[in-house]
């Protein structure tokens, strides 16, 4: 086993440096491409660069603004962060931030990334649900894996949960082809549709916490549901409604692609360990732009400003002199801090190896109300299958991100902090005011949470307000990934058997494998109440659990 691909981390001058021959020629061609140009030089700063600060400055390198990009961090990229795992005499680069893609709704940056000849891998893409050390498990990968709990085949509940997720998949696409569009949460429409608490909890919940990289309480219930519905529809995780696209993973990490974009870009031009804490206008309409760093404090006026940031920190950036605008609508965006973990801790994946997968998350239940309330949840990826690194020599690789317990300390490689944006209603409606802000005082904002939240939306971003805030080009046709699949879903013939199939299960036999379960479950609860009250416990848990049918 040799060491996997590796791109140095060095960020010395000479990785910046321009071949000074190069400079007169790119001179004479800014000078030609401005004669007529609507938008004149300009100096420009990019803050923050994570995929949006990288779309922005990557369509600017070829124009003749002069740019500059600011970083709070000591490295650039974000989200984007590859790092080493070692294991004896091997080392390998492993993903710690963003990992996967795929080739459906991925359109600008594949594009970008076969422009500048990044390589890209195919990977799996496979889901598990964890409850409890194992106590409920199932997974995407086959009808054995979904079924990796033997005795799950004799659950009314089980089937229940099977029935609701096809029932999903076949009418919850009615909401993208209704003539108005709806309002409706993703808690109200399963209130309104009689999904059962198990699909709830054991599939929709944790997926939308899972692509949302947060709490279930902070995201799921009070999800629009329409945004959701697009998501996985456009996304291919309505399951029985269409084949899934082929996921990719970036064969050097994604560090990769930011080592292509700043190759020859200016090293004085690169601003690490500066924070910026506050813009003020100038006289003139410029922007003065102040910096902390480790040496001290600075300032420095720019023409335009690209805030690339989460948008709660855009607004702590412009706060001194926002206007009434830019407040209420970016004081809609909030975030939620993610811890994440580089290990190797068998403890947080699932119990059952049948139930292993790439995502695999995992919950744990209040001791006192059991399985029927989720304190506590977690996802781990599991690296030897995203990124096809080997066992035999590197053992287990996994990433977690807000474990349920702190990994085994010997087996940590890495600790990281990343923010996430807690998508809800109030911030779908920010999302349509931001127009009203962008491009206004000299000042764009771009971010995966002006739009679902993807790497892909967060490139485009930055993609769209260099081309249209500032005027530069892209070698390609800017494409909208939010309608990938069109603005309204289509049923064939057979969609509407299978549709009027799942409506006679719904009416004759549901009611029947609802009583049975409900009936099973009370008793199971009576029983676990009087051994509660006895006080039998042992190492603080009932001996006797309620467990899922």
């Amino acid at each position: 086993m040799t060491d996997a691909p590796r791109q140095s981390s060095s960020s010395s001058s000479s990785f910046f440096r321009r071949p000074s021959f190069v400079q007169p020629f790119q001179a004479l061609y800014f000078l030609m491409i401005q004669r007529g140009n609507p938008h004149p030089r300009k100096k420009v700063a990019v803050v923050g660069s994570g995929v949006a600060g990288i779309g922005a400055l990557w369509a600017l390198n070829r124009s003749p603004h002069d740019v500059y990009i600011f970083e709070a961090a000591d490295r650039l990229g974000g989200h984007a962060n590859t790092v080493e795992f070692t294991r004896g005499k091997y080392k390998t680069l492993v993903d710690a931030g963003f990992m996967v893609m795929n080739e459906a709704t991925y359109p600008n940056f594949l594009n970008f990334l076969r422009r500048m000849k990044v390589e890209t891998a195919p990977t799996e893409m496979s889901f598990s649900v964890s409850r409890d050390q194992g106590r409920f498990e199932w997974a995407s990968l086959n009808r054995d894996a979904f079924f990796c709990q033997r005795s799950n085949y004799f659950s009314p509940r089980m089937w229940r949960l099977v029935f609701d997720i096809w029932r999903f998949d076949k009418f919850a696409l009615d909401v993208l082809r209704a003539e108005k569009p709806t309002e409706e949460t993703i808690g109200e429409y399963l209130e309104r549709e009689g999904y059962s608490t198990k699909f709830k909890d054991d599939y929709l919940t944790p997926i939308t916490a899972s692509l949302w990289n947060t709490s279930p309480e902070k995201c799921a219930l009070d999800f629009p549901v329409a945004t959701l519905i697009r998501f996985m529809w456009n996304h291919h995780f309505l399951a029985s409604t269409s084949k899934n696209p082929q996921w990719l993973t970036l064969n050097s990490g994604s560090k990769s692609y930011i080592d292509a974009v700043m190759k020859g870009f200016p090293s004085n031009h690169v601003r690490l360990n500066s924070k910026v804490i506050s813009i003020t206008p100038e006289r003139d309409g410029r922007l003065r732009l102040h910096t902390l760093h480790p040496t001290g404090g600075k300032s420095e006026v720019f023409d335009h400003v690209i805030l690339a940031t989460h948008g709660d920190q855009a607004l702590s950036i412009i706060r001194d002199s926002a206007t009434e605008a830019e407040d209420s609508i970016l004081r809609s965006f909030q975030t939620s801090t993610n811890e994440v973990f580089l290990h190797s801790d068998l403890s947080l994946m699932p119990e059952r190896y049948e139930a292993w997968t790439s995502f695999n998350y995992l919950s744990r239940s209040s001791p006192m109300t059991g399985s029927g309330h989720i304190d506590q949840v977690c996802l781990t990826y599991n690296m030897n299958i995203l990124q096809e690194i080997p066992r035999a020599a590197f053992g287990d690789v996994l990433v977690t991100l807000n474990p349920l317990h702190k990994p085994d300390p010997k087996t940590i490689q890495g600790r990281y902090t990343y923010r996430h944006t807690i998508f809800n209603k109030s911030v779908l409606a920010a999302q349509e005011r931001l127009p009203e802000i962008q491009n206004t005082r000299g000042i764009s904002y771009a971010g995966a949470w002006t739009r679902q939240g993807t790497h892909e939306d967060g490139f485009s971003s930055g993609l769209r307000v260099a081309v249209e805030h500032l005027g530069a080009n892209i070698p390609f046709e800017f494409e909208e990934s939010t309608l990938a699949r069109g603005g309204r879903p289509r049923y064939s013939l057979w969609d509407y058997v299978i549709r009027f199939l799942i409506w006679l299960v719904q009416v004759l036999f549901l009611a029947v494998i609802d009583k049975i379960a409900g009936g099973l479950t009370t008793t199971r609860r009576r029983l676990v109440s009087r051994v509660g009250a006895k006080g039998t416990a042992l190492n603080g848990r009932v001996k006797v659990h309620e467990k899922d049918l």
